[in-house]
């Protein structure tokens, strides 16, 4: 409302001629307020008499969504012939009381002027009318699913909190929130319904949202606090129905990936039980914990050793597994020796061990029972002692002693664990002993682990004897495995026989039952002479003058419990690794022996191998592949342990550097076109397996050319080439690329004419292909005068 208020004095009142009618209406007009209360005009109240117009309006709502109809009503006085409305971008009227529609958000200005004989008057009414979009509502809530207690983080839409004016939230669990995006935590299991409530000056709008909370939890019987050690509980996951993968562990340890897990706690105390749960439909991981708790029972002996079984000096680690509330540990190895935990006093004959799960080192073969007595207190106090003990027959067994020859003295004779072996009648005197590759390096892939290997002389002998029984060699009294029956070790054979001699000078070992006295020769540990080679010996590079080459490093096996079908665990026996001449004593072989062991008997090998398409080129890279995999109607694939090679050259006239190999996939150079019978001998634990493959290995080209005319060539020359290159067979030449030091080429096989038109020296080249794609390159200098 406007101050405008009229002024008057009192001799205007006194005028002559004033009509009193007006005065009147002036009274009544100053008396009703009319001083541009309404609306803002230009009228000075003594207009109003003679009929000037004076604006004025109403409207029947100020706010609303786009779409908003708002009914103007005219208020003005005077004598009114036109109305002007003006509703900024919602239009303009002419109508003395318009209905209008605004269709678009914003804030709007609206003013009137109306017309008259009187003049014009014009009423404004500034942001009178507020149309706003109306509040949408939309969020995103993570996760939507979870274990119990669940965090859940809902963001508003950008869009949402653009236009909402306030937004409310309702978790679906009696709790309420006004925070924009806020953060909820589900404590408990169930379907929540989250809803969203918007508003603004334009409305607002619902939306929802569903969380699926789901309980885990440890369910432990019998109860935490109810059992002393040991005790055997039943731990379940309970996590509402839903199926996946549980993880449990104890302490850290993982016990099981079941559901539902017997669990045995063996020492007393408080333990960290953790359940760690997998929905693999949904997705979903969630993770819970209990302490478990378990009292001290009475005094239970248990124990395990680490390794139970093996060769020795085996060192082996004794974990005590007693539970109780114990004071005093005393252990019996059975081998004689034992200790007492903690220390006694006074001390007695027996040693103190350095803690309750002591060491100790056996020595020699043999199954050993175990024995451990653990002692507590008694159940009331002043009552006596308890203890318990616990006796594990055959809980330690030693196989075999020094396998790897590590106890051996380099450049010495082997003895110790291992007998040595030489014939009564030998003809000279020699010694197996032990090699080291730090006291004079490897040699042909020995030592196959550790730093030693055994070095087997057959000098001495000269045929006499079959080399399977031939007393010349190395043997040892071992004991069968439980499970792993199959004897393994590796070897290979040194010969200085001609590679393409009939001599066959070999190596082979032999299992002796030592109850029953029945020898099983291992055959896959007999190798003569005859067989290929993978180069000459570094540490015995000649015998005789002979060049002493090596057989591939090979794995010679027996599965004892088949060979010694009535044979058991307790049986002994005694391997001989034996090395002879075959006809006579010179040019005596010898043999390397490593890594005597054991394994699981293995499935049947089928041998298999793969060389590349033709032609093989003598001189050339051939790659091999091995294809070896177990025998056709069995499942998977299981690769062999070792690889013989022989590729079918040693008998050559001109023996090449190596004819074998040990390697899986070998690369291999023949030496000369022929063709090859190349065999693959393979091997994994007691199952072997052999493959042979023909190979054709043709000659590769050479190049080479003559003038038909003899020297000395006068310049300008004529000249006719001749080509007088050689091939194979198999491959021949099919291009020639002739370079004529400049003056011409040609590419016919005898080209025609050529003339040399100055002296000097001119390089002539001829290249051939051949059809497989072979090339060769000749160049002669050519001197005209």
């Amino acid at each position: 409302m406007t101050d405008a208020r009229a002024r008057f004095s009192p001799s205007w009142w006194m005028l002559p001629g004033l009509a009193r009618p007006f005065a009147a209406l002036v009274v009544s007009a100053l008396a009703l307020g009319l001083s541009a209360c309404q609306s803002k005009n230009d009228l000075e109240p003594s207009a109003a008499g003679t009929g000037r117009p004076a604006a004025a309006f109403a409207q029947d709502r100020t706010s609303g969504v786009p779409g908003l109809e708002v009914q103007f009503s005219d208020g003005s006085s005077g004598e009114i012939t036109d109305w002007a409305w003006d509703f900024g971008s919602a239009g303009t009227s002419r109508a003395p009381s318009p209905r209008i529609r605004f269709d678009e958000a914003g804030v709007y200005t609206v003013s009137l002027t109306v017309s008259g004989p009187g003049g014009s008057s014009t009423a404004t009414k500034a942001a009178l009318i507020a149309v706003d979009e109306p509040a949408t509502a939309g969020f995103d809530c993570v996760p939507t699913a979870g274990f119990a207690p669940l965090r859940v983080v809902c963001t508003t839409d950008e869009s949402v909190r653009a236009r909402a004016t306030r937004i409310a939230w309702d978790f679906g669990d009696g709790t309420m929130s006004s925070e924009v995006s806020p953060e909820h935590d589900f404590d408990d299991p169930g379907r929540f319904t989250i809803t969203q409530t918007t508003s603004s000056a334009g409305g607002g709008e619902t939306a929802t949202a569903t969380v699926d909370v789901y309980p885990i939890s440890i369910s432990a019987s019998p109860a935490s606090g109810t059992l002393g050690a040991p005790a055997t509980v039943t731990l379940r996951a309970e996590v509402g129905g839903l199926r996946g993968i549980a993880i449990w562990s104890v302490d850290g340890q993982v016990i099981g990936s079941s559901t539902t897990e017997i669990y045995t706690f063996r020492t007393p105390g408080t333990h960290r039980v953790t359940l760690v749960f997998g929905d693999t439909g949904a997705g979903l991981v969630g993770q819970t914990e209990i302490d478990y708790v378990v009292g001290y029972g009475p005094p239970t002996a248990d124990f395990e050793p680490t390794p139970a079984e093996g060769p020795g000096p085996m060192t082996v680690a004794f974990q005590d597994l007693s539970s109780g509330p114990l004071t005093r540990w005393d252990w019996d190895f059975g081998d004689g020796s034992g200790c007492t935990f903690p220390a006694p006093v006074p001390a007695g004959s027996v040693p103190a061990c350095n803690a309750a799960s002591p060491t100790h080192v056996y020595a020699a073969i043999g199954s050993y029972d175990v024995r451990l007595s653990v002692t507590g207190p008694g159940a009331t106090t002043g009552s006596p002692a308890v203890t318990s003990t616990k006796t594990t027959p055959d809980a330690v067994r030693v196989l075999i002693l020094d396998a790897g020859f590590e106890a051996q003295a380099a450049n010495v004779q082997i003895g110790g664990a291992w007998t040595h072996l030489r014939p009564q009648d030998e003809l000279t005197a020699a010694t197996h002993v032990a090699l080291s590759r730090t006291a004079g390096g490897e040699d042909l892939a020995m030592p196959t682990e550790g730093n030693k290997w055994a070095v087997l002389d057959g000098l001495g002998t000269n045929g006499g004897t079959p080399v399977a029984g031939i007393e010349n060699g190395i043997a040892q009294t071992f004991l069968r495995p439980v499970s792993k029956t199959v004897l393994e070790f590796d070897y290979a054979l040194l010969f200085a026989e001609p590679p393409a001699g009939s001599v066959r000078d070999a190596v082979t070992a032999t299992v002796t039952d030592v109850d029953s006295g029945v020898t099983v020769e291992i055959p896959s540990a007999r190798t003569d002479s005859g067989a290929a080679y993978q180069g000459t010996s570094t540490r015995f590079p000649t015998r005789d003058g002979s060049a002493m080459r090596a057989t591939p490093t090979f794995t010679a096996a027996i599965d004892l419990a088949a060979a010694f079908p009535s044979s058991t665990p307790d049986s002994r026996f005694t391997l001989t690794i034996r090395v002879a001449n075959a006809v006579n004593e010179f040019r005596s072989p010898r043999a390397y022996v490593d890594q005597i062991r054991f394994s699981a008997p293995a499935a049947p090998q089928t041998a298999g191998f793969a060389a590349p398409g033709d032609p093989i080129v003598a001189g050339h890279d051939v790659v091999f592949t091995d294809e070896s995999c177990l025998s056709p109607g069995t499942t998977g694939c299981e690769t062999p342990t070792s690889w013989r090679w022989d590729f079918g050259t040693s008998r050559l006239a001109t023996p090449p550097s190596s004819s074998g190999s040990r390697l899986q996939s070998p690369t291999y150079r023949f030496p000369a076109p022929g063709v090859y019978d190349v065999r693959l001998r393979v091997a994994r634990a007691d199952q072997e397996s052999v493959a042979s493959l023909t190979i054709t290995v043709v000659g590769g080209p050479v190049a080479a050319f003559q003038t038909v005319e003899s020297a000395p060539f006068t310049a300008p020359a004529t000249l006719h080439f001749q080509d007088t290159s050689t091939f194979d067979p198999g491959d021949p030449i099919v291009a020639w690329s002739w370079d004529f030091g400049g003056f011409g080429s040609s590419t016919l096989q005898n080209p025609g004419a050529v003339t040399i038109g100055q002296a000097g020296s001119w390089t002539v080249r001829l290249r051939i292909t051949t059809q497989s794609g072979q090339t060769s390159l000749a160049e002669s200098v050519l001197t005209v005068e």
